[in-house]
This record gives C-alpha cells, structure tokens and sequence, in this order.
C-alpha cells in the first residue's frame, strides 16, 4: 500500500519523495531554517556551520531539494490525531520504524511534505476510514497518538553538504579536523562529500571515509589495499594509486 500511494504521489504531483533514513547534513552557508519543506510560515536564520542529523529529504520540480533535520535535544510532548495509509499487518512489519501521520487527507493540491514521524507502537486506530476522488485506491485510517517528537526544520541543499553514509556527530568531526589541516577549500569539499581521488594522502582517505574495514598489503608488499563498503582504496608510497 505505501508503495502504490508513493507511486501516485509521483505520478500526480510530477515530484519525487525519498525517505532518507539516515545520514546527516553540514550546513555551511547562512540560511533560514523552515518549517515545511514548501519554505513558507515561521522560519528561523542560522549562521553557525554546523552538521544535523537528516530525517527526510524530498524534491520538486523548480524547487531545490530539501533536507529535514533535527535541531537540538529537547521533545516535545504532543497528543494528536490523524491519517495514515498503512495497515495493522503493515504497522507490524514496521516495527518501531516510524510512519509518517497526515494531519488531513492528501489530495492533489495538498501539501506532501506536512506530517509527522509517529513510532507505530504510539498510534491507535478509531474505526474510522475515508477515501478520496483524488486517491481512489487508498484508504485513509484515522489514528489517534502520543508522542515525543524533536524540533524539526527543513534547509535547502545549496546552504550545505549532505553524507547519506554519515552521523551528524561524525560529520562534525572531520569538518573540525578538516578546519585544523587548513586544506584548501575544494579539497575539503570533496572530503566532506566522501569523494576520493588519486593522490590522497592516508590521513585524508581516512579523514574523507573513516576506518576502513580491512588493510593489507599486496603486489609483494609494494602496495597496501584499503577495503570498504564497496570500495576499495589502493595506496602506493603512502598515495592514493587507484580507487576501485
């Protein structure tokens, strides 16, 4: 059902959503925090370059991509109702992986990116289900919940870097360490957006992906190999000979 209801998001609005599900953002020019991905009602000026945990992304067509991030540690108590499109079987499946509650029935001219991420151990459903002329396929459940939710914003991608592979915590670290190398400023975008050339240095293919899983030494000990996730890193003579 989530599927067929995010195909015909697709289809019907001409945009694409995408769940993020981790990774963090490293805000590095002045830009406003938002409230909604759609850049409209309260928003908030930050200068402080700095790297947040992502917890959705989408895009639309003539509008930048846009990243919700979660901005400082306090949560916030909040009682509400509203709609989903999942099942009980589907709720299940899910575990504690979060769905995302609609204030209001979607329709074509609806705002797709106004909900809220509620743990399916929070929602209670009443009984009752609607359906539209817009999305004649899905059924609407109405919930009741309680959760405890941290302050979100959205932040456009051009203000910043994102690692779909990092923690913010992690991300904060290597532009510290970065900042302490005095690197130049294109070498160190590169890092920050985990790009590996030839000529690194170790410090600096450590600095761009962490610690890699594996080291070895090959080519009658000539050569040392770097093993990561789908990628390996061959050094020679403490440089970076190839990426493969």
């Amino acid at each position: 059902m989530r599927l067929i209801l995010a195909a015909l998001f697709i289809v019907l609005l001409s945009a694409a959503e995408v769940e993020a599900g981790n990774g963090s953002f490293l805000i590095l020019k002045r830009v406003y925090f938002y409230v909604n991905a759609g850049q409209t009602g309260k928003k908030e000026l930050t200068r402080t370059q700095k790297a947040y945990d992502v917890i959705d992304v989408t895009a639309q067509d003539q509008k930048p991509v846009m990243y919700q991030i979660v901005v400082g540690g306090g949560n916030n108590v909040i009682n509400g109702t509203g709609y989903i499109v999942e099942t009980e079987t589907e709720l299940q499946k899910l575990g504690t992986n979060p769905v995302r509650v609609y204030a209001k029935i979607l329709g074509n001219q609806s705002d797709f990116t106004s909900f809220l991420l509620v743990s399916p151990n929070q929602l209670s459903f009443t009984g009752r289900q609607e359906q539209t002329p817009d999305f004649p396929y899905v059924t609407w459940k109405a919930v009741n919940y309680k959760t405890s939710a941290p302050k979100t914003y959205w932040v456009p991608d051009w203000s910043g870097i994102y690692r779909p592979d990092k923690t913010a915590a992690w991300l904060n670290q290597t532009y510290q360490k970065a900042n302490r190398l005095k690197l130049n400023e294109n070498l160190m975008h590169k890092i920050l957006l985990g790009l590996v050339e030839t000529g690194y240095t170790r410090e600096q293919v450590e600095l761009t992906l962490g610690n890699p899983q594996e080291r070895k030494v090959i080519e009658n000990a000539t050569q040392e190999e770097w093993q990561y996730e789908g990628r390996k890193v061959i050094f020679k003579s403490n440089r970076v000979m190839r990426v493969l």
